[in-house]
């Protein structure tokens, strides 16, 4: 499948999986629309682009931010959520704050863009939604538990999205990648967590192969429904 004139809407796209996921389908000739919180950031991605996208800059958690993206972004075939935080803390010493900000975003905001966005590919009765998760949409890990439930409630509304969404003609795709090496495991700053990091030794995902299974995945035939695609370093288990 050519992406030539397909038009992308890449959510979290200012650095990691996201920026490498807008700059691909760029290079593949699709009309690209990256978003994400920082604008520096996202001027950098423009400025390596040489003018094959254009960025965006807002907060997802905000509705009104939401409300403009999905009147500006206009008629999106491709529509690719990556923007999360993480959540990594022992539960008896986590912030509650920190909680509802990982929630937020990682599900709330989720939520209202794909529905914007699946309102105008239901009128026009196509177009494909691709959701990243991550290994702990099935596994929870210690410090993990409250990132792993945005994660588990990202496969459960994938799959929701692709029963509801199917009459449609839309197609609906988790990707849940394991270790990757991008700056979200810089976020966590807990000693137990930065401990725990640290003593893991597998080999970290390339965010650039990430991206290359969401473009497989948008790149099938429309007939084709790919629900999941899971890829771990090799040594991971």
């Amino acid at each position: 499948m050519t992406f030539s004139g397909k038009t992308v809407l890449v959510a979290g796209a200012s650095s990691g999986i996201g920026r490498e996921t807008a700059l691909m389908f760029a290079a593949e000739g699709a009309k690209v629309t990256a978003v994400a919180r920082s604008a520096d950031r996202l001027a950098d991605l423009e400025a390596e682009a040489k003018g094959t996208l254009r960025t965006i800059a807002g907060d997802l958690t905000e509705s009104a931010f939401t409300d403009r993206l999905v009147a500006e972004a206009g008629a999106v075939d491709i529509l690719v959520n990556l923007a999360g935080r993480t959540a990594h803390a022992p539960f008896l010493e986590s912030d509650p704050d920190m909680w509802r900000a990982a929630w937020e975003l990682n599900v709330h905001a989720m939520l209202v863009l794909s529905q914007g966005i699946a309102r105008g590919m239901a009128e026009r009765g196509s177009g494909h939604i691709i959701n990243v998760s991550s290994i702990l949409a099935r596994q929870v890990y210690p410090l993990t538990m409250f990132y792993a439930a945005t994660k588990h409630a990202t496969a459960a509304i994938t799959r929701g999205m692709r029963i509801e969404l199917a009459e449609h003609g839309i197609r609906v795709t988790e990707i849940a990648p394991g270790l990757v090496d991008t700056g979200l495991m810089d976020q966590p700053d807990h000693p137990a967590v930065v401990a725990a990091y640290a003593k893991r030794q597998n080999a970290r995902l390339p965010a650039a192969e990430v991206a290359r299974a969401i473009l497989y995945a948008a790149g099938t035939a429309p007939g084709t429904a790919p629900e999941l695609i899971a890829l771990n370093p090799h040594d991971q288990i």
